[in-house]
């Protein structure tokens, strides 16, 4: 689960010494604004997605075996994920059309969605769950791959903290986004899926215009060579700073993401009275959402000012506070079944969020190894999220296995491990050179 949002220009003297092509002059907020669109709709894709199907393999599946099935079916979805950032941002940079590098991908990707939407409106069995599923993940990819390469091509050293940090805060606000379609159409999945498609549709085509002005100013470039070789793909992974970096979101994704993928059944099965005071909700779906409303809002504020603070104090010092900020409260999550207490929790755990988001995209983006091939080593970057889903799948077994034996005990255990991850991820990066 992956990609991009605000883009600034660069310099002409600075991109050239970024090895950039582009000589753009910087634009007003409505022209990064329209660049960053098609991420604000892939994180509403995915934020809602993930309530929402486990909510709905749970009509249908055995009350034990809920956490094996969804867990399978994001399984399923990131062994795909494996391959395919990389595989489409090593097309793109290889791409040369009338429609320039990475707008195809992006009207591709966005039509792929919409269809993958229908399939998932249908959908009435596991299998049916798994195979929509699948084509999100694949439609993603086709996309979001060659998409991610918009900051280290675009952004200048010296403002890749704020961009990242502008980054983060249209990523939580597409978080936001779908928590209010979610409360408001949460008894009409087919129109939360409908509305999936539209928002991708639209968005994309709004960042497919941006990215066409910018390619209009980039000089004309020569088709290069197509080598077959499928290992070239993994090339950035021999970078020592590179290896640093995928493994710090690594771990960083893995701890989100188990969280992510199980809090709906961890209400359900664990807290089961959602109220805090005269807030009273009836299903842990709308309870889950109710907390990504608090985390997304507490990690937007996080962003705005994480992201100034990447540029002034370096990158890696700001994981670090945000790794520490984000283990207090999984800990504590482990100790409670009450709802009212998961508040607070959620707001801390946000904040530290929205604080690793900042300076995420712009860490990286310092120790890209190849500035000839951004959008492939992009997408290697991109595989962070999608092999901690591996994982946090196989979790879905794992926590059916100890509640079999105590009750509720799995989701602990788990939420235990998120937040060991979330900070070892953040303590790794200080293992890297390249940047601040």
């Amino acid at each position: 689960m992956r990609s991009l949002l605000c883009l600034l220009a660069v310099r002409k003297d600075t991109a050239y010494a970024l090895g950039n092509p582009y000589r753009v002059t910087p634009p007003r907020n409505p022209w990064y604004f329209g660049l960053s669109a098609f991420w604000f709709a892939t994180s509403f894709k995915w934020f809602i997605l993930f309530f929402l199907v486990p909510s709905l393999v749970e009509q249908i599946v055995p009350g034990g075996e809920k956490g094996t099935y969804w867990g399978m079916i994001v399984w399923i979805g990131a062994t795909e994920a494996m391959v395919g950032p990389a595989l489409m941002g090593w097309l793109s940079d290889r791409t040369t059309s009338r429609w320039g590098r990475r707008r195809p991908y992006l009207a591709v990707g966005a039509g792929m969605t919409a269809i993958a939407m229908l399939v998932m409106s249908e959908a009435g069995s596991v299998a049916a769950f798994a195979i929509g599923y699948l084509l999100v993940q694949i439609s993603d990819d086709v996309g979001t791959g060659p998409y991610s390469s918009a900051i280290p091509e675009l952004v200048p050293l010296e403002k890749r903290g704020r961009a990242s940090g502008s980054m983060a805060l249209l990523q939580l606000t597409g978080q936001l986004a779908a928590v209010g379609f979610g409360l408001a159409l949460k008894s009409s999945p087919q129109w939360i899926f409908g509305s999936i498609a539209l928002v991708n549709l639209a968005c994309a085509a709004v960042s497919i215009h941006s990215i066409r002005k910018l390619e209009s100013a980039a000089p004309e470039v020569q088709r290069p060579k197509i080598a077959p070789s499928f290992a070239s793909l993994w090339s950035p992974l021999k970078d020592r700073d590179f290896r640093w970096a995928w493994g710090t979101r690594f771990l960083n994704a893995l701890g989100f993401y188990i969280v992510l993928n199980y809090l709906v059944f961890y209400l359900s099965d664990v807290v089961k009275v959602f109220e805090v005071g005269p807030l009273k909700l009836g299903s842990s779906f709308e309870a889950a959402i109710v907390l990504a409303s608090v985390l997304a809002l507490s990690g937007a504020f996080a962003a705005v000012v994480g992201g100034k603070r990447a540029d002034r104090i370096g990158r890696k010092r700001v994981v670090v506070i945000a790794g520490w900020t984000m283990f207090v409260p999984l800990i504590v999550f482990c100790f409670t079944s009450s709802y009212a207490v998961l508040f607070p929790l959620a707001v801390m755990f946000g904040v530290g969020y929205g604080s690793y988001l900042s300076a995420d995209w712009a860490l990286v983006s310092d120790v890209l190894p190849d500035p000839d091939n951004p959008a492939r080593d992009m997408g290697v970057w991109q595989m962070g999220v999608a092999a901690p889903q591996l994982l946090s799948g196989l979790m879905g077994w794992v926590i059916d296995q100890i509640n079999h034996q105590s009750a509720g005990q799995g989701y602990r255990v788990a939420f235990l491990f998120a937040g060991v991850a979330t900070l070892l991820g953040s303590l790794l990066v200080t293992k890297i050179k390249g940047s601040t």
